[in-house]
């Protein structure tokens, strides 16, 4: 019974920071997400995220973080802010183009439910190059991250 409870726990929380200048989207198989359970099934591919307000043809540059500030249980968060993804140097409307810094892994939550955060980021300047993956997963700081590389949130969900 755990392992069948398990699969199914997994939540996206959409949360806006009070100065948030931007909407964007979290698509998981072709339909955005919007604070809903659901299954690793459904979380299994990539998202795309799309932010329908930006210039398509715009030279800002844009990171995405996702990450699990849940891991491993929510009553335990030995590894908050688990990191699921890192993308820079995305652009556009479809934020397309930019460079997988640490690839999407899906969630896996071993127990619980737990809370999923996608935050974009404008860039001041282009990253790809500059950038390297985290030493590990665990206990990666978004906030810490932004500020080390000069990162202004856009919106977080």
């Amino acid at each position: 019974m755990r392992g069948l409870l398990c699969s199914a726990v997994l939540l996206v929380l959409l949360v806006c920071s009070i100065d948030c200048v931007e909407e964007f989207q979290v698509i998981f198989s072709g339909e955005a997400v919007a604070g809903q359970l659901m299954t690793r099934k459904q979380t299994a591919a990539q998202p795309s995220i799309a932010a329908p307000s930006l210039s398509a043809t715009g030279s800002d540059k844009y990171t995405v973080l996702m990450f699990d500030p849940d891991a491993p249980s929510p009553e335990s968060p030995t590894c908050k802010s688990w990191l699921h993804w890192m993308l820079v140097d995305a652009s556009g409307s479809h934020l397309t183009g930019g460079t997988d810094v640490e690839g999407y892994a899906p969630p896996t939550p071993p127990i619980g439910v737990h809370t999923y955060h996608v935050a974009l980021y404008k860039q001041s300047s282009g990253l790809a190059g500059s950038v390297s993956a985290p030493s590990s997963r665990c206990k990666f700081s978004p906030s810490g991250f932004a500020a080390d590389h000069g990162l202004e949130m856009v919106s977080e969900k």
